[in-house]
């Protein structure tokens, strides 16, 4: 008999995500900024030591971090993206004979790491068009049976509302032996809505490289009270970021909090420029925030697959439970442009053929 994997790996069929590789195509699909990268990133990167083995645990970076939000560095872990760290989160506090909960609609790695780790996965719909965060039906799942661990986006991707932060603290505070994943990777693009406090049972996701267009380089990290931030490094290889993806960090949060708010103003310009050409072709947007508008749109899959045909990547929100949906990414003014001429023809093309 052949060696047999995990029966909850077997015909696991991955998430669906936004980005391109294919340079030819304009990528409204994700959220990064349209800014170049800061200078001192990329020298930093450019002058890392390749020649060395990098801290195995990242301390430059997890000090750097710490000092950024006040916290020892005991309560960070950093990894090669916050991807990894939703999956070692999945390892560490669900796995077989557990539950996880994803409030949904919602990125579909949490989903993807609670069933590779082999817990049970329960859902709770926020409902459209206003998404609003569902606590009476979070405290009634949590109420139905045990769960190990819960992911709530913050603000929400792709519904771009908020969860209040004293409502989800009264949800951690009376279910404490739940561990609540706050996912706050695009927060920082957000104007007016402040970061999550902690909590022994809450953790804080952050991403490093979507505010300062490095998806590449894969950084992100998680705030966490110790003993949960310890289970998580256990579960993570030694060296998991590379010396190129840690200068980048120590550098990116020295840069954080002087160029934050300029890129802030950057993305609100932006958006508001993209809602307003985009208006005679989708109408407005149902929601919009951050880097981000959100379309519902009449048969979505024609209109995102002819986008494409005509070189334009938008993001089709059905891989979150949205097939009604496209959502759009700010980028350039010249590329907004370019695909506000590009989908009035598709929209052109559409009435008359």
């Amino acid at each position: 008999m052949p060696p047999r994997p995990r029966p909850e790996l077997v015909a696991l069929p991955a998430a669906v995500h936004g980005g391109t590789h294919d340079a030819r195509l304009l990528d409204f699909s994700t959220g990064v900024s349209p800014l170049p990268p800061p200078h001192e990133i990329v020298a930093a990167v450019r002058d890392a030591d390749l020649s060395r083995y990098p801290h195995p645990t990242a301390l430059p970076v997890r000090e750097a971090i710490g000092g950024l939000h006040d916290l020892s560095p005991e309560r960070v872990v950093v990894g090669a993206g916050a991807v990894e760290l939703i999956w070692a989160l999945a390892r560490a506090f669900a796995g077989p004979d557990r539950r996880g909960l994803v409030v949904k609609p919602a990125f579909g790695e949490y989903e993807q790491a609670l069933k590779a780790s082999g817990a049970a996965v329960v859902s709770v719909e926020m409902s459209e068009p206003r998404f609003s965060f569902p606590v009476e039906e979070i405290n009634s799942a949590l109420a139905a049976s045990p769960i190990a661990v819960a992911f709530v986006c913050r603000p929400s991707n792709p519904c771009l509302t908020a969860a209040p932060a004293d409502s989800l603290t009264a949800i951690a505070r009376r279910w404490p032996e739940t561990l609540f994943v706050v996912d706050e990777a695009y927060l920082p693009m957000f104007e007016g809505v402040e970061g999550m406090p902690l909590e022994p049972n809450i953790v804080v996701l952050r991403s490093l490289t979507k505010i300062f267009a490095l998806p590449g380089l894969r950084l992100g990290y998680l705030l966490a009270a110790p003993p949960v931030a310890a289970a998580v490094q256990a579960t993570l290889p030694p060296w998991n970021v590379s010396s190129p993806a840690q200068a980048a960090g120590v550098v990116a949060t020295r840069l954080l909090p002087s160029q934050l708010p300029s890129i802030r103003a950057l993305l609100a310009e932006l958006r508001a420029t993209l809602a307003e050409r985009l208006s005679t072709v989708a109408g407005p947007p149902e929601q919009a925030g951050g880097p981000f508008l959100l379309y519902r749109i009449e048969d979505a899959t024609t209109v995102v697959a002819a986008l494409q045909a005509r070189g334009v990547l938008v993001r089709h929100a059905a891989s979150f439970g949205l097939p009604g949906h496209i959502r759009v990414g700010v980028r350039s003014e010249p590329d907004q442009q370019s695909l506000a001429r590009i989908w009035r023809a598709v929209r052109h093309e559409r009435r008359t053929g």
